[in-house]
């Protein structure tokens, strides 16, 4: 064993599952390694509540949820001291971002590449760095100038601004360069850690990455700014359910309905009668009501013919004759008239 030689040998092996699942883990296990801290999170609600400080690292796919009032916030809180990194979207995806600094990106041919890499010289640092040539630039339109770039001639790879009291770096293909299978190569941690010393202003680096960008679902919405409505929703659903699933058990008989009196049918054919204009129907039993009663209490007027009743009967009352005929033989026509002919009979009724 004395005449052998230990020879160091490399292998690689496939992903764990973890670093399948997160493209971000050597990021984010080097961050920690170094002193920093980095959060990971896809939930687009977090740019409405930016911590004070720290770094935002913004990757791609963003376009649909950066409405003009989130740009302003992020750019508002880039300028009160926060560092926000941004990957630039593809050539042709939208970037309100980056249309609001007025960077453009466009597609590069091959040999307009040159080397895989472009040296990088971040203002303060030891040296300058290496970092990996993307398929696409970054170019500029207006007249905001950058503090420095990472360009051999144009396009350039690496953009960044000075805003306010903060920093902003745009940098095409970031998420290429940072995840697990080329975050080791050229200087890409190297660069990523001499930006966050250089322009995190917190004591130990602090990052918030966003990355794959979601919307929150209805259900979630409304459950964050309207649960006592769900909640109401929800009870409601479950009466409701309650009430229409079928029970078992023997069924009790249904109560029988309430028989209505003789007094509302009459009620109510009359006012059948009443809307339909048929009075001369309704004056009709109050005459024979009327003569009934004529009879019994004064048999030698009912004897009379009706003619002869009215004046047999305004002696006896002290009442217009004329009227008295009206409400024994005349026609009601209108309701006003109807009404003068039953409220006449009845009066002459207490008289006899």
């Amino acid at each position: 064993m004395s005449a052998l030689e230990r020879v160091p040998i490399k292998s690689r092996e496939p992903p764990q599952l973890e670093a399948r699942r997160n493209p971000w883990l050597a990021l984010e296990r080097l961050t920690v390694r170094l002193g920093g801290a980095l959060t990971r999170s896809s939930d687009i609600r977090l740019l409405d509540r930016l911590p004070d400080g720290g770094t935002l690292l913004l990757a791609r796919q963003r376009g649909q949820v950066l409405t003009p009032a989130r740009v302003q916030r992020l750019l508002a809180w880039v300028e009160e001291g926060g560092y926000l990194i941004v990957v630039a979207e593809f050539p042709g995806v939208a970037d309100p971002l980056l249309e609001r600094l007025g960077v453009k990106r466009e597609w590069t041919s091959p040999s307009a590449r040159g080397d895989a890499s472009v040296e990088v010289v971040v203002p303060g640092a030891a040296r300058a760095l290496n970092w990996g040539r993307s398929r696409y630039g970054l170019t500029l339109e207006g007249d905001r100038l950058p503090e420095w770039s990472a360009a051999v001639g144009q396009p350039a790879q690496l953009l960044h601004f000075r805003l306010g009291r903060g920093q902003l770096t745009v940098a095409a293909g970031l998420d290429d360069r940072l995840n697990n299978r080329q975050i080791a190569k050229f200087d890409h941690a190297e660069l990523y850690w001499t930006l966050l010393e250089r322009y995190d202003q917190s004591p130990s680096p602090r990052v918030l990455l966003l990355a794959r960008l979601e919307m929150p679902t209805l259900f979630a919405w409304l459950w964050q700014h309207a649960w006592t409505v769900c909640l109401a929703a929800l009870l409601l659903l479950i009466l409701g359910l309650a009430r229409i699933i079928p029970r078992f058990g023997e069924i009790r008989p249904q109560a029988p309905a309430a028989r209505r009196e003789l007094r509302e049918h009459l009620a109510a054919i009359g006012r059948y009668q009443w809307r339909t204009g048929e009075l001369a129907a309704l004056l009709a039993p109050a005459r024979e009501h009327f003569q009934r009663r004529l009879a019994l209490r004064q048999p030698a007027i009912a004897a009379l013919p009706p003619a002869a009743q009215a004046p047999a009967l305004a002696a006896l009352s002290q009442r217009p004759a004329v009227l008295i005929n009206t409400a024994l033989v005349g026609q009601a026509s209108t309701a006003r008239e109807f009404t003068d002919a039953v409220g006449l009979l009845h009066h002459l009724e207490r008289d006899l």
